[in-house]
């Protein structure tokens, strides 16, 4: 699929060099190595080298595309976090899966986002299509298991696609019980728990779980009418229980007793969308918050040192009704946004990404360093931002 997207504009600067490139991998010496040995150098390298390096030869290109490789970068520790994102315009018939790729080399500072800035620096984000994208639905139900991306039903559909990270190929995964739409999904202790999306329909299974060592599902007991009712637009694990709700509302169904709980005014733990070293973090009515799981009753408080972002997003389309994504990648915070372009004759928007360093202060508090503010694509003003998955690789 092609949404004709367009990636920021390129500012030219004296002495300018591509922003990936790798160290020199074409001395024959390497070639002549056993392939063992080189398995081992390339698991040592970040994947952002892998596409300039699959160019040296078809050697490489086989095993750089290799499960040995991957096992090989599992076993040393070299394994790194990567972030996928979905896309979808509804004048298409599939949704477009791309991988945004983060230069290590870049020098970040604050000051890209300051108002008189001399020197102007190019991106340090970019967003690399994946080809295979055809091959999946449009579907909220995804999970990250492993390296491997679920996409769980569609538009009431009960297949099971699942994108292998290491290779970017899809595969086939056993179907559902239950034709879903708009269904929600959790991971949790090697199962994946779907909820919702059957029509409300008594006699199917409202919910259901996966195992994903056996590849076989199970449904769930029956929840009652007040789960059913629930209107989803979040989930998560907390404390061994699957939480999903709404502002108003939350539910849970907690794996060890297999029983459902509803609630009413209770999902403020909801608002968490990642963590990082045990705090969790989440953006709620256009601001980040943070909640330290280590003290016992903390309550929600607003991240610090962002007054500088909070501009950039309101100047840039960001508000209450625009998508507006959160996850934690490498220790760092990603807030990425669909900004729309005010007077747009030709109908785009922009898919703007923030990196954000967290910093612990003394007497335990948090405090946020906006790293850099970029446009990582303009898209017709149809397009939707999905997702935004963080896969380990």
């Amino acid at each position: 699929m092609n949404f004709q997207v367009e990636p920021p504009e390129k500012k030219k600067t004296k002495n300018s060099s591509p922003p990936h490139s790798p160290p020199s991998s074409s001395s024959p010496s390497l070639s002549l190595l056993p392939e063992e040995i080189v398995v081992h150098c390339l698991a040592r390298i970040s994947r952002l080298y892998y596409p300039t390096l699959s160019l040296v030869s078809k050697s490489f290109r086989s095993i750089l595309s290799s499960t040995e490789l991957y096992a090989t970068r599992s076993h040393l520790g070299s394994t790194e976090q990567c972030v996928y994102l979905c896309l979808w315009d509804p004048s298409y018939q599939f949704p477009q899966w791309l991988r945004l790729l983060v230069n290590p080399n870049r020098t970040l500072a604050n000051s890209i986002i300051k108002k008189r800035r001399k020197k102007k620096k190019t991106t340090g984000q970019m967003l690399v299509p994946l080809t295979s994208s055809k091959f999946t639905s449009v579907s909220k139900a995804t999970v990250v298991v492993g390296s491997e991306i679920y996409v769980l039903g569609g538009p009431v559909d009960s297949a099971v696609r699942v994108l292998d990270c290491c290779s970017h190929t899809w595969r086939d995964a056993p179907s559902m019980n239950v034709s879903r739409m708009n269904a929600w999904a959790c991971f949790h202790d090697g199962k994946i728990y779907v909820m919702g999306g059957c029509q409300g329909l008594k006699d199917e299974p409202w919910a259901e779980v996966f195992n994903t060592k056996t590849q076989t599902w199970e449904g769930l007991p029956e929840p009652g009418s007040e789960v059913r009712k629930c209107s989803i637009d979040r989930s998560g694990v907390i404390e061994g229980k699957i939480e999903f709700g709404n502002v108003n509302e939350m539910c849970a169904y907690d794996t060890k007793l297999c029983k459902w709980e509803y609630c009413v005014n209770k999902s403020a733990a909801l608002r968490s969308e990642c963590m990082i070293e045990n705090v969790s973090y989440g953006f709620w009515n256009m601001r980040l918050l943070w909640y330290d799981n280590d003290i016992q009753k903390d309550y929600w408080k607003r991240l610090e040192g962002l007054e500088s972002l909070d501009d950039k997003y309101m100047r840039n389309g960001g508000s209450s009704g625009n998508t507006t994504k959160l996850v934690a990648c490498g220790g760092k915070l990603l807030l990425l946004w669909e900004g729309y372009m005010k007077h747009n004759p030709n109908n785009r928007k922009k898919i703007w990404c923030a990196v954000i360093a967290i910093e612990k202060c003394d007497g335990g508090g948090v405090w946020g360093i906006v790293e850099s503010v970029d446009v990582l694509y303009t898209v017709p003003i149809s397009c939707q931002l999905l997702h935004c998955l963080v896969v380990s690789v």
